[in-house]
């Protein structure tokens, strides 16, 4: 669901309902043609690619923390090591430490009472649930670095995911194709990803010297989001003020210098609502702008959260 140009919408309506119009409605868009059309329509979007691979680093980098040595349950796991090494300490020095307890707490009442059987099953019952917790933490953290690895490219995969699963093009090597004016081969070459490398889109007229401001801002949040993990990475505080907070209204859409994202704030969100359209149907497929696969918006902000507070409570 994006904003989509006038020059966008026709191309879009070529691609999909002309091959209807002469008659080869079975005659599938030629795969080349259909990325060059969907790179056109979402070259803003293919801009955020860079700093939203350096998110998703930085989220795994957070979570390789959570999974190395300041894992939660290794610490504790370790414990009985260190109680281990405290009474091997004492027994050495028994003769000091019980001279110094005995003076100052007075002589201790000797209890005869041994371990019970329920206290040895309770501190089984104990163990096990610490290593099946540990397993669970371990397998938490594995799939979430799996996601976030398949996330990294999510940008510049998009067109050739909108191709095969909503527009259902050929296959590339396909040269019986609808390629935007008959049954054929498509022969110009598939444009670049970003707004820069449209300049000589053949099917998409795109103005490369007005790029989308939200996109500018969003590219800029994800810079002080990745600035903002950074430092809670390497244990320094983080402003946890909403990213939407540190963006002013106006747009400028100049870059953030990276020793200043995490340091610009401002008290006035943007309130511009992005414009809706849906990009026509075609068999029962519809288009809207982004793949089959969900885009992680809320889910990710709160797993962001979450991760920047877990790696300053594990420096601390």
């Amino acid at each position: 669901q994006v904003s989509l140009s006038q020059e966008c919408t026709r191309a879009i309506m070529k691609l999909m309902y002309c091959p209807h119009c002469r008659g080869m409605s079975s005659v599938k868009p030629c795969n080349n043609y259909c990325l060059n059309v969907v790179k056109g329509c979402l070259a803003n979007q293919a801009d955020l690619s860079t700093e939203w691979k350096y998110l998703m680093d930085s989220l795994i980098g957070v979570a390789d923390r959570i999974d190395g040595p300041y894992n939660v349950d290794t610490v504790i796991g370790t414990i009985h090591m260190r109680i281990a090494e405290a009474i091997s300490n004492l027994q050495e020095n028994k003769d000091s430490i019980t001279s110094k307890v005995f003076q100052g707490c007075g002589n201790p009442k000797i209890s005869t009472k041994g371990s019970s059987s329920e206290d040895k099953r309770r501190r089984g019952k104990v163990t096990l649930e610490a290593k099946s917790s540990a397993q669970a933490l371990e397998m938490l953290v594995l799939d979430a670095k799996g996601n976030l690895t398949a996330l990294k490219t999510y940008w510049i995969t998009l067109p050739s995911s909108l191709c095969s699963k909503k527009v259902m093009a050929s296959s590339a090597l396909d040269d019986k194709c609808w390629n935007g004016m008959t049954k054929g081969s498509y022969l110009p070459e598939v444009m670049g990803d970003g707004l820069a490398n449209q300049i000589n889109n053949p099917e998409v007229e795109v103005d490369i010297t007005k790029p989308d401001m939200t996109i500018r801002q969003q590219i800029m949040q994800l810079k002080i989001m990745t600035n903002r993990l950074g430092n809670a990475n390497v244990g320094n505080d983080v402003d946890f003020q909403d990213t939407s907070d540190d963006m002013s209204g106006s747009g400028s859409g100049d870059s953030c210098p990276d020793d200043v994202c995490g340091k610009r704030l401002s008290k006035s969100p943007s309130t511009r609502q992005p414009e809706t359209h849906a990009i026509p149907k075609q068999s029962g497929h519809g288009v809207n702008g982004a793949s089959s696969r969900s885009l992680p918006s809320a889910s990710l902000l709160l797993l962001l959260s979450v991760a920047v507070i877990a790696a300053q409570h594990l420096w601390r």
